[in-house]
């Protein structure tokens, strides 16, 4: 409710006295018969704090191992299908975005007088961008008639790949040499870690994990017919790299290679899932509003008599000389 502070003033030649009238609220200010003139002072509310900042997103996912290197001897007949790289990780976006700023305080007013109100604060900064993923590691070489072991996973979360398989198989038609390379390991998604094959067949890259990990390469397999000198073969597949920020990509698959004339073989063991980049750093907190400065309207031509509504955010005083 209004407060009247009214003050008998000097009358001098007018026939209304001085006096004032204070506002902690909202109200109605009638205006005495006769007071054309009036001064009003007085502020708006504080301005509204700013909003946090935004935090920072995903470091960027670990590269996938790569296969090891076949240190096959080769001798014809032959055949030898190569192994795969790892795929790159997803990268981050960087820092978050600052925060928006914060709303003016509102106005006071009466009689289309303004009292405006404090500042809004500004926003908080964004958070930095967390760490990025480790790679996965690469498989180690396999020699003449041995087998790779696999890689392992980059940390956080990625797979860890296949081992390389090799065998001669023996039977009454002759001898068969058989090599599989080990499939990759897929790389860590965003919330879960990638997969590993652990189970025939040993090519099988494993599955990325959710949300974004790369699958990881299908390893190559090599598969002798000693009667007619052939052989039956499948090339390794490239891994599937990070399709979102923070996630790894797989690991590739492995070598394989065999050889008719010395009954011999090699496999390489795939490469580890990359990791999973760090979850983003938060935004920090927006800062304060600030409080409104005092506003003065001197000499303001009002009509004596006449109620005005008064909208009260803050404080106001309305005062008049004597007239």
């Amino acid at each position: 409710m209004p407060i009247g502070t009214s003050k008998a003033g000097l009358l001098g030649a007018g026939v209304v006295p001085g006096g004032s009238e204070t506002f902690n609220s909202s109200g109605t200010f009638c205006a005495p018969p006769g007071v054309t003139t009036v001064t009003v002072t007085g502020n708006g509310g504080a301005g509204s704090g700013g909003s946090p900042g935004n935090p920072g997103s995903f470091g960027g996912g670990g590269a996938g191992g790569n296969t090891g290197v076949s240190n096959f001897a080769f001798g014809p007949p032959f055949c030898y299908r190569p192994g795969t790289t790892g795929a790159s990780g997803g990268a981050g976006t960087g820092a978050g975005n600052p925060g928006p700023t914060g709303a003016a305080g509102a106005a006071s007013t009466v009689a289309c007088l303004s009292l405006p109100g404090g500042t809004g604060g500004t926003g908080g900064t964004g958070g930095n961008a967390g760490t990025s993923g480790n790679s996965g590691t690469q498989s180690p070489c396999a020699g003449q008639n041995g087998a790779g072991n696999r890689g392992f996973s980059g940390t956080p979360g990625g797979g860890i790949a296949a081992s390389a398989g090799g065998c001669s198989n023996l039977s009454p038609a002759g001898a068969f040499p058989l090599s599989n390379g080990g499939g990759g390991g897929g790389g860590a998604g965003t919330t879960t870690d990638g997969l590993y094959n652990s189970s025939f067949p040993i090519t099988c890259g494993g599955a990325g994990g959710a949300t974004g990990g790369g699958q990881g390469g299908n390893g190559a397999s090599v598969q002798g017919s000693s009667p007619n000198n052939s052989f039956t073969a499948s090339s390794a597949n490239p891994a599937g790299v990070g399709s979102v920020a923070g996630a790894g990509g797989g690991g590739g698959g492995g070598a394989a290679g065999a050889c008719l004339s010395n009954l011999s073989f090699s496999g390489t063991g795939g490469g580890g899932g990359g990791g999973r980049g760090g979850a983003g750093n938060p935004g920090s907190a927006g800062n304060p509003g600030a409080a409104s400065n005092p506003t003065t309207h001197s000499c303001a031509t009002i009509v004596g008599g006449t109620a005005y509504p008064v909208t009260v955010n803050g404080a106001l005083n309305i005062s008049w000389c004597p007239q």
